[in-house]
């Protein structure tokens, strides 16, 4: 390494600051894509379920298990989606990630537990449940696509 190496011109470092921070932002906006995606698809399967629970429930409850099992396959896709390219997320990602997961498995076990058992009939609660799971779900990527 010769002395100049060691010793960069003034516009040499700010080439490299520069640089450093076009590296930096690229990897921050990355960071997180995959997931957004599980976070996104997370609300999209299960508040169609939702929906789905109570029709299936009109006609026929012992085909609960069809739009019960079509979701688990889409979760798995996800999931597996966002383990297998999520190599790196955004700082607080811990914290935001659990406050949201939180909360939709707080909506969905009322949307199901509660939904299915003493609202079956009630088409009102499941669209009041898939929409809470719908704003959760939008709002956490949101804020995980500006963090």
């Amino acid at each position: 390494m010769s002395n100049n190496d060691a010793n960069p011109s003034a516009q040499a470092a700010r080439d490299m600051l520069e640089q450093a921070g076009r590296l930096g932002a690229a990897s921050r906006t990355g960071a997180s894509w995959p997931h957004v995606a599980m976070l996104l698809g997370l609300g999209a399967i299960s508040s169609l379920s939702l929906l789905s629970f109570w029709l299936v429930g009109q006609f026929n409850e012992s085909l609960i298990a069809l739009p019960l099992v079509a979701m688990l396959i889409w979760l798995g896709i996800f999931m597996g989606f966002m383990l297998i390219a999520g190599r790196s997320t955004k700082l607080g990602f811990t914290r935001r990630w659990r406050a949201f997961i939180g909360i939709w498995a707080a909506l969905w076990a009322i949307g199901t537990i509660v939904g299915l058992f003493f609202f079956a009939d009630s088409l009102w609660f499941f669209i009041v449940v898939a929409t809470a799971i719908t704003a959760n779900s939008v709002i956490g990527t949101w804020f995980e696509v500006r963090a």
